[in-house]
């Protein structure tokens, strides 16, 4: 069976994103997939992989907010600004007190201006930066706005400091730590990252990376498949019967005409729609070219929602799909 979708993982600390990907493909036979958000091979948590079908879903996809949980060392700087790098500078942490750590931390809230680090996947001139740092070359790296929602110091054991942090997209959090040790103005890098929400989707939504074990089937992925039609949440959503999604599979617009405005959601102009059909999942992504409460007064001929993405029809769910716990205990790997 193909398998059209999403499946959140609990990535586990010892390897790449791109590795993750590349062992789903090779468990359950999948042609295309793909990672949302790169994690670190030190970072652990919520990755989400988009599969077949699902990979046309990314562009649609929310990304924010992402959500951490995080450890740093006061007192250290290293060259990757985190554990995996050398270590370049120590100061001493007499005067560090927690009230300070506090208040550095809180600076950093709303929207900043970060420089990404070397150690990083952002190219320049087609290639990664972490390839150019391998070889000892820094080159200059343009500030980029991100913004950090919130910053909660959990615990302080100094020179070690439990923070949880919420922030947009293209965030990095061992730039966040290593700058807020300069703020206090002891210096600092990141020991641990585990990123606990990555946009809609949860660490509770995602599989142990034991449990993709190397005899579970497809069919096995039990309630941590997320299914096309359930990975955009948020979109309102058109129920179209046998006629629309024939119209729309065709790539043709649909009219005001077509619509009963008795069976449409609240929409505005602009917004992005999901169609998807009882029998054949999510039909479409659409974009709406009318307010939704001005169909009533628009032409006839008037285009309402024009199709940006159609999607194949995907094979109905396994009955083993929606049993959590189907799979059989694997090792760690």
């Amino acid at each position: 069976m193909r398998i059209d979708g999403l499946l959140i993982v609990d990535k586990p600390e010892g390897i790449t994103s791109l590795e993750v990907v590349r062992e789903i493909k090779r468990r359950f036979g999948i042609e295309k997939a793909g990672h949302i958000g790169t994690l670190d091979p030190f970072a652990t948590g919520v990755l989400p992989i988009v599969m077949n079908e699902g990979t046309k879903l990314v562009p649609f996809l929310e990304e924010e907010p992402k959500e951490y949980e995080a450890m740093m060392k006061l007192g250290e700087e290293t060259t990757t600004d985190d554990l995996t790098g050398k270590v370049v500078l120590k100061k001493p942490l007499e005067e560090v007190i927690p009230e300070i750590i506090q208040t550095a931390s809180q600076t950093f809230l709303g929207r900043i201006q970060q420089i990404p680090p070397m150690f990083s996947a952002i190219k320049i001139k087609g290639r990664p930066l972490y390839r150019l740092a391998r070889k000892g070359i820094e080159v200059e790296r343009k500030e980029r706005k991100v913004e950090i929602f919130y910053i909660q110091i959990k615990d302080i054991n100094l020179p070690l400091v439990h923070f949880r942090v919420s922030c947009s997209k293209g965030t990095y959090i061992r730039t966040l730590a290593r700058d807020i040790g300069r703020k206090i103005g002891c210096g600092a890098h990141l020991l641990q990252l585990r990123r606990v929400r990555s946009g809609p989707f949860t660490l509770e939504q995602a599989i142990p990376w034991e449990r993709l074990n190397d005899n579970a089937g497809s069919e096995h992925l039990g309630s941590w498949f997320i299914p096309m039609r359930e990975a955009l949440p948020r979109l309102p959503e058109v129920i179209g019967d046998e006629r629309l999604v024939k119209k729309v599979r065709f790539g043709k617009e649909m009219m005001v005409r077509d619509l009963s405005t008795r069976l449409l959601p609240a929409f505005e102009k602009g917004q992005w729609l999901k169609m998807s059909s009882p029998g054949e999942g999510l039909v479409a992504i659409l974009r709406s070219e009318l307010k939704g409460g001005d169909i009533g007064r628009a032409d006839p001929d008037a285009v309402v929602l024009r199709p940006l993405r159609v999607f194949h029809a995907s094979a109905p769910p396994s009955p083993h799909f929606g049993e959590r716990g189907s799979l059989p205990a694997g090792r760690q790997e």
